[in-house]
């Protein structure tokens, strides 16, 4: 019984091996790598750069939103302070009056 399984074995091995062969052994897994290895290279550019646009074209959308935030910024200063010829002089201000309690 021995002996068969081991003949078994030996036919399996060579099916196995000419089958390999068959579809293209060694050579055809290299260029398979070779081309999977190119399609890799190429789109790590194509993302690169597409990597690249996307930066600038947010840096171009941060600083004008910065600019905007200066200008509104500064309109609010404007309006909040007012004009220099309204601030009234440096005066006191009067203490504020407490309301009296109402007594029954």
């Amino acid at each position: 019984m021995l002996a068969v399984t081991f003949i078994i074995a030996i036919i399996a091995l060579l099916i196995s091996v000419l089958a390999y062969r068959r579809a293209g052994g060694a050579r055809e897994l290299k260029k398979t790598v070779d081309s999977l290895t190119s399609t890799m290279e190429s789109l790590k550019d194509r993302t690169g750069e597409s990597v690249r646009e996307q930066v600038e074209k947010l840096t171009s959308v941060t600083e004008s939103l910065r600019e905007r935030t200066a200008d509104v910024i500064d309109r609010a200063e404007k309006v909040l302070r007012g004009k220099p010829e309204e601030q009234p002089s440096e005066e006191k201000p009067s203490k504020p009056r407490r309301p009296r309690a109402k007594r029954k």
